[in-house]
């Protein structure tokens, strides 16, 4: 029988995860953890973190928005890897990492509104990875998104509909219950939520 350390497992762990991740998506999760490490308000930093690391990892494509729509949910469940790396927890970041996201992408110049599904179904099935509270998640990425669409003048009432169905479609991963509590939550706490998916 073999016998494995605390340490060993851990690091197994990491491995593991790290085999999920694209390139990009690890080079997220290294620039968030380099980032705020040893940082005392760590979701304060988040934000800005997450929004210079997309601006630095989409400046180079050639192609911006076809980047973003095939890399975004990897870079953004890389970030929330890091973000639970430096010891915080993923669900209080979610909101942040999802709205670092979409500002990254509209200031390399990509088109926000073809990548908000794939930002949140990232960050919640990142969520989802760390064991975090899913239904929680996929309410704060759902806000998230909107409050970045909003902010760069896209479209809200697409950016919802888009961003409902990536919440649920990483519930599915999880579960048929997850679907529905995350149906429920969103219904309840996001504005247009209830009409879309009254639709599905």
């Amino acid at each position: 029988m073999v016998y494995f350390t605390h340490r060993t497992i851990l690091y197994i762990h990491t491995l593991m995860a790290r085999t999920i991740l694209g390139e990009l998506g690890e080079k997220m999760k290294d620039g968030v953890i380099g980032a705020l490490k040893g940082v005392d308000a760590v979701y304060d930093a988040v934000f800005e973190t997450v929004r210079g690391n997309v601006v630095s990892l989409l400046k180079g494509a050639g192609d911006v928005t076809t980047t973003a729509m095939s890399s975004v949910s990897d870079i953004v469940v890389g970030a929330i890897h890091g973000v639970t790396d430096v010891g915080t927890a993923a669900g209080g970041a979610v909101r942040d990492v999802v709205r670092g996201t979409l500002k990254g992408v509209a200031e390399t110049g990509g088109d926000v509104s073809t990548v908000v599904k794939n930002t949140v179904r990232g960050a919640v099935k990142g969520v989802s990875d760390v064991e975090g509270d899913v239904v929680d998640a996929s309410v704060k990425a759902v806000e998230g998104a909107i409050d970045a669409v909003r902010s760069v003048g896209g479209d809200v009432g697409q950016a919802t509909k888009d961003a409902v169905m990536g919440a649920i479609d990483a519930a599915g991963d999880v579960s048929a219950e997850t679907v529905e509590a995350v149906k429920k939550a969103l219904s309840t706490s996001v504005k247009g939520a209830k009409d879309v998916i009254r639709e599905l």
